[in-house]
Parts: structure tokens; C-alpha cells; sequence
């Protein structure tokens, strides 16, 4: 008879091996257990991270940078850019990179004394901490000079015993003792005080804080490192600063302290210009001073000597003449003066960090123009020394560029020095005509009016030089920044970090993922046989699937035995009937094997005889396996003769061997007997032809429980007298490998007609019958079913 593949599911076994996704999906959703444990400890997991963790964050502020045009040292920008006298790069990234810089944040760190942090712990735990910002309930300070706590660093905690004192510890939780608020106390720092502030409750009594002073230095470079200073897009000069932090008013006013700083330092770089100015100014006028006055005190010595009164009238038309002839005369010894001290102050001056003096009135141009663009140049070299060195390549450029502009300036005043001393030739010569046509003036009033030109000439530029002061405090009152504030620095309330929601959905996914990939893992590592796909692999005929047994007992399958394991074996009963071929009423022999031992020959031998004995056929359940014997031990018999004891004396009867049930009228026992030495060689004697053909006149089915075929040749000597060999592999216990041991035995017929019967299957918790009756599982507790083993 050609072997057949039933099984008790599915008897149809497809060949398409194409990937089954319902197949996939069940694999998964079999251990959903997993998935929700797995899933409720990542969540507990992540509620608990988020109870604990400190919440970041952000402010953002936004300021628009002013592209000056005007103002003072400022007027000339585009026309030496435009003569390739201006370098650098873009005033928004030079105005970036001074938001960033390390002294702007260090003078914010000195002025709201982020140096210093006082952090309230948790009640309960004392995992969660709140940091304070100005409404700490105490405050920390120097005794001697507050300024030495930039440079130092300690961290200890402060509890707070009642409304007058408090224990400190330090880091290593040493108790370092109990003192008083607005006292003194010595440190490793110095001596510092704590002074209770208007946030002090009694709420915060027993409370435990946190208290760290960190150098300025080193606070400077973590704000450094979040500081963000960016420009809205490229063609905006709009510049937002963000900063990230756990206190939302610590981060506005941090942001609002750089603004103000910013600010501030482009006023003071205005400003100093003017200051140098009006400095020039007020030297220059202290000399002018003192001429005028000696000028002054000359024509009225003069007048008051030679008694002079008016000039004559016939003189009047030369006289206008020479009176306009004398004011080019003073305009261009002003501006050759002016020149003079000019290029004298530059002499006096010759290293790079001085200003020079602007808007002095100089008629040329140039001269202003490119006084105004030196003093940009140094303004810029001065701010970038603060921040760098006088190697930086920046600060050389500009050096090269100052000895350009200055060489350019000694030579322009050159030039109008020269031009001027010309004018005054040629106004010299015109007015000594116009003197030699008014002969009649007399001479002394001739000298006088020599006297009172001279004059003149000082109180022109005494008035001047007045009149420059006064417009340059003018300037200096009125300076405004380079900046403009769009939005000063706010917070929406919304932590940036962590992100709840994020969090949650990757816990979600991770307690998914995590199973998922135990799952997948375990099964691409997984070698077990675990049911009749494995075995139809191998084109192997099923004969029927056995569930794994949870109980106790070993033999189940008694009279109106109803458990899913004794419908299973009926359904094996009626698979083998299929598979057994022969005269009707003529005995039956099944040979029970397996590959290895303890896969549940003896078990499945037992169960299967029960089955038919229940059925009313007169069964024989044969022990064969005569190297380690388990069915005495599994029926709870005793013998003293058995197979072994037959084969070798032959004066024994079959009956002598024989024993009934006790409970069983139709089930009768053959044990393996004494156990020999050589049990092979024990097989191959007459007396086994003797014996089966003995129980086969007497019995419907013999039942023959063999040893391991895998393991012993004893059981291929006796499958010779089989009608059928059930070969039992045990799910979740045999390697798959060890399958190719049946399917060579069946493709070399040595095991002649064979079915597997695959034992100890894991069916889901899902009874036989589909849930009709009673077949299903019952009175499962819940826990138990939760945590059953999957």
C-alpha cells in the first residue's frame, strides 16, 4: 500500500511554497502575551523617565541689524567700499559672530550671576529637581568681594532644619554641620553667607536643595555651545538668537542681557569717536584761547598808544577790497592750520588703537573721507583684539589696510598744505597792491589793522572751534545702536525636551519592536520540529498530531475519555485503519518508534492500545524495547518473564508472559522482561517469529513499543513483522535535522509501510471538536492561561 499523508487539521497539503502572510501574522500574534507585557514595561518605563527627567526650553528673540549710512564716522562706508579701501565680510555674520562671542556672554554670566544654581530636590524621592531663577528662598553670596566666586567651583546640598537654620553636606554626603541663615560660614572657597530672600515659605522647611557655584569660564562655554544665533534667511538682516535651558525666565534673560550688551558696545564704539574728537577739540582751544586773548590785548595797547579812531574815507573802496582779500587770507591760513595740527597729532600718534580727530571743516574731501574710514578701521581692529590675539589674520589685514588709509591721508595733507601755501602767496601779493594804492591811510592805523586781522583770524577759529564742540556733544547725546529689537526673548511654555508624545510613540514601537525581534530571532535560530509543515517538508506521511500532555498521568485515554489528547488519538486510530491493509477480522501489528529517546514511544504505545481496547478489539500492548524498558513503569505493572525471558528459554508459554489489565478486559501487557547483555543478537532468533505468531492468532491489534531507531539497530530486526510503523517525533524537542534519519529509512523501505505521528504539539490553548461540547479546554484559571507557556 503506497504511503499516504493524513493529517487531523488538514488533511490537503499544498506544494506552493509562496509566502504565507496570514502564516507570519499568526506567528506573531501567537505570543501576543509578550507583546503586552513587553508593551506595559517599556510604557511604565518611559512614564517613569518622563516623571523624573528635567524639561528643556527654548527662547528665541529677534533683532534686526541696522545697515548705517549716517552718523557719526559712518557717512563714508560705501564710498570706500566702492574704492576697495573697506574690506571684511558681511556686517550680519561680523554681528553673529559678536552675539557668540565669549566676552559679550561672559559680561550677561557676570551681570545675572548664572554662575551661581540653586536647585530644589524632590520631596519623595528626591528624583525630580526643580532649578530656581530669582525666586530661590535663599541666595548665596562672598563675604569679602563677591567677584571671587567667578573663578571658583563647589557643590554641595543645603537642607533647611527650620526659618533660622540649615545642614549642608557636601558632595560626598559628608555632613559638614548645621549653621545659621545671614551668618558667615567657612568653605574651601571662602567665607560665603546665605541670606533668606522674599521667596522664603515655610513650605520649603525640610526641604533639600541643591547649591553649585561653577566657574564663570566654564559657564560661558556650555551657553556657548546652545547659544544659537542665526539670520531669518539670506536676504533679511534679521538676526534670532535661541537658547535652549531647563528655566524658561533664566533663558529670556539671558537672551535680553545679550541684546542689551550688544547694544550697548555698538553706542561705546560710536561714541569713542567723539570722545576723541571733542578732546582734540577742547586742547586745540585752550591755545586759541590764550592767542585771542594776547591778540585782543595787542590792538587795545595799540589803540590806546597812538589814540586811533576810524579809518579815513578816502580809503573805503581799497579798504573793501583788501577786507575781502584778508578773509581769504584767514579761510585759507584755518584751513592750512588745520592741516598743521592735523598732521601733527597723526605724528604724535603712531600705533593703531588711536582715533583720529573728524569734522573738523576741512574744504578737501578726501581728508574727511578718509579720516572717517580710519576711523572705522580702528574701531574694528579694537573689537576684534578683544576676542583674538594681534597675530589674527583679520587684525594684519586691517593693519595693512590703516598704513594705507594713514599714508594716503600725510599725503593728501601734503598736497593741501602745498596748494594752500599757494592761495596765500597769491592773496598775499593782491593784498599788497591794494595797500600800496591807500597811501593815505597813516601808518599806524595800518598797523593796527595788522593787529586786528590777527585777531580775527583767532576769533574765527576760536568761534570755530566752538561751534564743532557743540555739535559734536550734540552727536554724542544723540547715539543710538547699530540694532533694533523685534521681539525680545519669549517662551510658548512647551518643553522642547522631552517630547511626550514623541517618547510615547517610540516606547509604543519599541515595546512592539523588541518582541517582534525576539520572535524573529528565536525562530531563525530555532531548529525544533514544531508541527506538520516541518514534517510535510520532507514529504514524510503524517499519521496524526498529538497535543502536549499538561497532565500528570500517562496513560489518558480511557472509557469516555473526552480530553482533546484521547480525541487525538482516536483520530490516529482512524488515520492508521486508512493506512492498514489486510483480510477483515485478521490481527493488526503497529511497531512504535522514534529517533532518540524520551520523544513518547512508550507513551503513544500505551494510549494507542487503550484506544482500541476501548473500541471493544482485543488489543496486545508488546514492551520491545529491551535496553531501557518504560512500559512496566508508565502501566504500573510488575513481571517477572518477559520477550527477553521467552526468546531465551523456550519452555515458556505465551501465557506465561501474559498479563491483563486490571481495568481492561480486552487490553493484555507483554513487558521487555530481564533486561540481556545483548539484546541485538537476542531479537534475530526463531523464538520472535514464535511469539508474534502466537499473539497474532490470539489478539486484533498488537501494539509493539520498540527502541529508539536512531540510536540501536533492535528495532529494524522486528519491523519485519509490523503491518504498520508509527515513527513518533516529539515537537519542541527533536532537531529537524534528525527528520532525514525517517525519510531515508522510508525511501530505502527499512522501516517498510511508515506514517510520523508527531507528539507533545502546542495547540494555542484551542480544543478539539472546533469548540463543539466538551472537547474544548476547561476550567482554566485566568492567570494561569495569561502566563502559560507558549
Amino acid at each position: 500500500m503506497s504511503n499516504i499523508n493524513l493529517n487531523s487539521e488538514n488533511s490537503q497539503i499544498s506544494d506552493d511554497k509562496s509566502i504565507n502572510l496570514r502564516e507570519i501574522i499568526e506567528k506573531y500574534t501567537y505570543h501576543w502575551r509578550w507583546f503586552v507585557i513587553s508593551l506595559l514595561a517599556i510604557l511604565v518605563l518611559t512614564f517613569l523617565y518622563l516623571r523624573y527627567a528635567v524639561p528643556l526650553y527654548e527662547s528665541k528673540a529677534s533683532v534686526l541689524i541696522k545697515d548705517e549710512k549716517g552718523g557719526a564716522g559712518f557717512s563714508e562706508m560705501a564710498l570706500f567700499k566702492d574704492i576697495g579701501l573697506l574690506g571684511g565680510g558681511s556686517i550680519i555674520e561680523n554681528e553673529i559672530e559678536i552675539f557668540k562671542s565669549r566676552t559679550l556672554i561672559e559680561t550677561a554670566v557676570k551681570n545675572l550671576k548664572l554662575n551661581k544654581e540653586i536647585i530644589a530636590l524632590g520631596k519623595r524621592t528626591g528624583f525630580k529637581s526643580t532649578e530656581f531663577y530669582n525666586n530661590a528662598p535663599f541666595s548665596i553670596s562672598s563675604v569679602k568681594n563677591d567677584t571671587l566666586l567667578y573663578t571658583k567651583e563647589i557643590s554641595f546640598e543645603l537642607t533647611i532644619l527650620n526659618r533660622s537654620s540649615y545642614l549642608l553636606t557636601d558632595a560626598e554626603g559628608k555632613e559638614l554641620g548645621i549653621y545659621q541663615f545671614e551668618i558667615p560660614v567657612s568653605t574651601k572657597i571662602g567665607k560665603i553667607v546665605l541670606n533668606k530672600s522674599k521667596s522664603f515659605f515655610s513650605k520649603w522647611i525640610g526641604r533639600s536643595f541643591i547649591v553649585n557655584i561653577t566657574p564663570v569660564e566654564k559657564v560661558v562655554t556650555a551657553i556657548q555651545k546652545e547659544l544659537v544665533v542665526e539670520t531669518v534667511n539670506k536676504d533679511a538682516n534679521v538676526v534670532v538668537l535661541k537658547f535652549k535651558g531647563k528655566v524658561k525666565e533664566k533663558n529670556d534673560a539671558l537672551l535680553n542681557e545679550l541684546i542689551h550688551q550688544h547694544e550697548a558696545q555698538a553706542i561705546q564704539d560710536k561714541n569713542e569717536i567723539a570722545r576723541n574728537t571733542s578732546k582734540f577739540i577742547n586742547d586745540r582751544m585752550k591755545f586759541i584761547t590764550v592767542d585771542l586773548s594776547d591778540a585782543e590785548d595787542q590792538g587795545e595797547e595799540f589803540k590806546s598808544q597812538h589814540q586811533l579812531v576810524d579809518v579815513s574815507s578816502d580809503a573805503a573802496i581799497y579798504l573793501t577790497k583788501e577786507s575781502a582779500a584778508e578773509q581769504a587770507i584767514t579761510d585759507a591760513t584755518i584751513q592750512l592750520n588745520l592741516a598743521n595740527y592735523m598732521n601733527d597729532y597723526i605724528r604724535e600718534n603712531q600705533g593703531y588703537d588711536a582715533l583720529l580727530p573728524a569734522n573738523l571743516g576741512f574744504e578737501d574731501r578726501s581728508v574727511v573721507e578718509m579720516t572717517n574710514q580710519y576711523n572705522l578701521q580702528v574701531l574694528e581692529r579694537n573689537r576684534l583684539l578683544k576676542s583674538s590675539g594681534d597675530k589674527n589674520p583679520a587684525v594684519q589685514r586691517i593693519d595693512g589696510q590703516l598704513v594705507s588709509i594713514k599714508t594716503s591721508i600725510i599725503e593728501s595733507l601734503r598736497n593741501l598744505k602745498s596748494s594752500l601755501k599757494l592761495q596765500l602767496n597769491t592773496l598775499n601779493a593782491q593784498e599788497n597792491l591794494y595797500k600800496s594804492k591807500i597811501a593815505s591811510v597813516p601808518k599806524y592805523e595800518k598797523e593796527y589793522r595788522n593787529i586786528l586781522r590777527q585777531q580775527q583770524i583767532k576769533e574765527t577759529l576760536y568761534i570755530y572751534l566752538l561751534q564743532k564742540r557743540e555739535e559734536n556733544e550734540i552727536a554724542l547725546a544723540a547715539t543710538v545702536g547699530n540694532s533694533k529689537v523685534i521681539d525680545y526673548s519669549y517662551c510658548d511654555g512647551e518643553p522642547v525636551s522631552p517630547k511626550k508624545k514623541i517618547i510615547f510613540l517610540g516606547a509604543i514601537l519599541l515595546g512592539l519592536i523588541i518582541p517582534a525581534v525576539w520572535i524573529y530571532v528565536k525562530d531563525l535560530l530555532d531548529t525544533k520540529v514544531h508541527g506538520f509543515k516541518d514534517i510535510d517538508e520532507l514529504n514524510l506521511p503524517l499519521v496524526g498530531e498529538i497535543p502536549v500532555n499538561d497532565q500528570n498521568e500517562k496513560i489518558i485515554a480511557f472509557t469516555n475519555s473526552k480530553s482533546i489528547i484521547s480525541e487525538a488519538f482516536r483520530l490516529v486510530r482512524s488515520n492508521i485503519s486508512f493506512m492498514i491493509s489486510g483480510e477483515v477480522g485478521k490481527c493488526k501489528t503497529i511497531l512504535v518508534t522514534s529517533t532518540i529517546a524520551g520523544e513518547g514511544k512508550s507513551f503513544t504505545s500505551l494510549n494507542l492500545a487503550h484506544i482500541y481496547s476501548n473500541s471493544g478489539k482485543k488489543t496486545l500492548i508488546i514492551g520491545m524495547d529491551l535496553r531501557i524498558p518504560m512500559l512496566d513503569k508508565y502501566a504500573n505493572i510488575t513481571s517477572s518473564s518477559g520477550v527477553s525471558d521467552f526468546i531465551v528459554n523456550e519452555g515458556l508459554a505465551l501465557d506465561d508472559i501474559l498479563m491483563q489489565d486490571e481495568n481492561d478486559e480486552n487490553l493484555f501487557y507483554i513487558t521487555s522482561g530481564t533486561i540481556p547483555p545483548n539484546p541485538s543478537e537476542l531479537l534475530m532468533r526463531d523464538r520472535m517469529s514464535v511469539l508474534f505468531d502466537l499473539v497474532k492468532e490470539r489478539f486484533d491489534y498488537v501494539i509493539v513499543d520498540t527502541a529508539p531507531v536512531g540510536l540501536v539497530s533492535d528495532t529494524l530486526l522486528v519491523c519485519g513483522y509490523a503491518d504498520l510503523v508509527v515513527y513518533v517525533v516529539r515537537a519542541n524537542f527533536i532537531d529537524k535535522r534528525n527528520l532525514y534519519l525517517p525519510q531515508k529509512l522510508l525511501q530505502e523501505n527499512k522501516l517498510g509501510t511508515m506514517a510520523v505521528l508527531l507528539n507533545g504539539v502546542n495547540k494555542n490553548g484551542k480544543g478539539y471538536g472546533y469548540g463543539y461540547g466538551v472537547y474544548g479546554i476547561q476550567n482554566k484559571k485566568p492567570k494561569k492561561w495569561f502566563f502559560k507557556r507558549n
